[in-house]
């Protein structure tokens, strides 16, 4: 249902062709299928969802690889890459409205909170 987004992440748009954004923020594996999944399965329902690729393309089902780039991942960085998926969607033709949600999963819902801090369109 959707599609990668070159140097961002993963896109899944509605049927409909338009929706509120939200943003689907990874948990410590990266952006696995499952989170994919889950972006797919907000679309489904009339959600324009963003899963921004925190990792820039490593992944794993390693429990202690997950932990390496877990503890690795540039918080920094990371605020930038969550201010730069909530830009994207709200230029994004398909996005209503002027805000976006988030939601998260394990280090996802720690990192959802940081992006409320880096963003009043949250």
């Amino acid at each position: 249902m959707g599609t990668d987004v070159s140097g961002l992440g993963y896109l899944a748009t509605p049927e409909s062709g338009s929706g509120t954004g939200v943003i689907v923020l990874q948990e410590w594996w990266g952006l696995v299928p499952h989170i994919k999944d889950v972006a797919d399965r907000f679309a489904q329902v009339g959600y324009v969802a963003l899963a921004p690729d925190l990792y820039q393309g490593e992944n794993t089902t390693s429990p202690d690889e997950a932990g390496r780039l877990m503890m690795a991942l540039n918080i920094e960085q990371t605020a930038g890459d969550l201010q730069q998926a909530v830009d994207y969607l709200l230029k994004h033709e398909a996005v209503t409205g002027d805000k976006v949600g988030v939601v998260g999963f394990c280090m996802g819902g720690q990192l959802a909170l940081l992006a409320a801090t880096v963003s009043s369109n949250i």
